[in-house]
């Protein structure tokens, strides 16, 4: 018997139901009826999963990895993502934007459509849904690569298989943090956040998918006054830290220095994640993480019951070499980078405006200059998730309603 050996003459294969040599028949299953070879095969980090964001706008979050099959590179040309159910498109990328939203997985931040053999990209997805629009229970991807030598052209656009939404809705918590000029960095859909897949164990992990890192301007938008180095010329320094819910402590560490910005930090541990940090056990598998903790300001225990709005700690730069914020994410486990991270929302805060983009904002960090503010969608919000750069107030101190049970 002859083999197939070579990927282009596995392509040229037309598989369906057919009658075998000697009258045995050879019958596929109605689902796989008319399928074919692909040049990449897909898999998805995560479910998709949804929240509602500071603009008002229901989307979608999750990555596409795109494994490149062949032994010749591959160029990704088109993405589109429909409702399995309804046929409807929910988004169609190529070109820019498709080149903003894609790279290897190796290298996040370098966009590319590209796949060398043996490679495995990165879609990073984050999908506006229509005003009302219900949730779709089940999406399917619509690929299609630029021409391949070799490659017949019927393969080159294929069909992947239907992935299942997570249909839960975010945790809805309390502030973090209290008072005004809360800045948002790296929020959500995208950003050093949103793509910090660690491979850990074995596994791929993207704990901080949702993550947003606090920073405090104070009343002149500035970051901080005096030595740009120093953790005591930023506002947000010694800030409380707050319980978002009535909550089970299971992690608290201190004892990790609050370093200055751009010393050198301790290369990333299971032991020292996040520096000093407070994980609450939400319920329902989801747990509430809090990162670069002040030294010596932590004053709860792993057993420690805790109540939404009680001081737990104050902001600090431990573990960290950005200067002094608060991260934090909600995940699947007690841990801040082997996990999957998940959505949430706060029941309040009122928008006060937007900073620029985040590449651009860092130069006022580094110069601790005014920021500019642009306060055209500024208002209250109701269960709601800070988006990337968003200036937000929480209740001050003492203010802070009883939000209600997470879902």
């Amino acid at each position: 018997m002859r083999c197939l050996h070579s990927f282009g003459a596995l392509l040229l294969a037309v598989v369906g139901a057919t009658a075998a040599p000697g009258g045995h028949a050879q019958t596929e299953p109605a689902s796989s009826a008319g399928w074919k070879f692909s040049p990449l095969v897909e898999a998805v980090q995560a479910p998709p999963r949804w929240f509602t964001g500071s603009d008002g706008r229901t989307r979608l979050v999750y990555e596409l990895l795109l494994s490149n099959a062949m032994t010749l590179p591959a160029k990704v040309s088109e993405v589109e993502v429909r409702d399995a159910r309804s046929g409807a498109v929910l988004i169609k990328l190529t070109g820019a934007p498709l080149l903003e939203a894609m790279s290897l997985a190796p290298s996040p931040t370098t966009p590319t459509v590209d796949l060398p053999p043996a490679t495995l990209g990165v879609v990073w997805l984050d999908i506006p849904l229509p005003a009302r629009a219900q949730i779709p229970s089940h999406l399917v991807h619509h690929l299609t690569i630029a021409a391949v030598p070799g490659v017949p052209a019927s393969s080159l656009s294929f069909k992947g298989a239907s992935v299942a939404v997570d249909q839960r809705r975010p945790v809805v918590l309390g502030p973090p943090l209290a008072g005004a000029g809360w800045h948002a960095l790296g929020s959500c859909c995208d950003g050093p956040h949103r793509r910090a897949i660690m491979p850990i164990a074995g596994s791929r992990n993207l704990g901080q998918r949702f993550a947003i890192d606090f920073n405090q301007l104070d009343a002149q938008n500035r970051a901080g006054v005096g030595d740009p180095k120093l953790p005591a010329s930023f506002p947000t320094f010694g800030q409380p830290v707050l319980a978002v819910a009535d909550a089970k402590v299971v992690v608290a560490v201190d004892r990790y220095k609050d370093l200055l910005v751009d010393e050198a930090r301790e290369e990333m541990t299971q032991e020292n994640e996040g520096g000093n940090r407070v994980v609450l056990d939400l319920g329902n598998g989801r747990f509430a993480g809090y990162a670069h903790l002040q030294a010596g300001s932590v004053t709860v225990k792993p057993g420690q019951r805790v109540r939404r709005g009680q001081q737990i700690a104050k902001a600090g730069s431990s573990g960290t070499d950005g200067g002094p914020h608060v991260h934090f994410q909600v995940m699947d486990r007690p841990s801040m980078l082997r996990a999957d991270g998940l959505p949430f929302v706060f029941d309040s805060f009122l928008l006060t405006g937007q900073g620029p983009p985040l590449a651009e904002a860092v130069k006022y960090y580094d110069t601790l200059k005014p920021m500019p503010i642009d306060t055209q969608n500024a208002g209250p919000r109701r269960h709601a998730l800070p988006l990337a750069s968003d200036l937000v107030a929480f209740p001050a101190r003492g203010r802070n309603n009883r939000a209600g049970r997470a879902n």
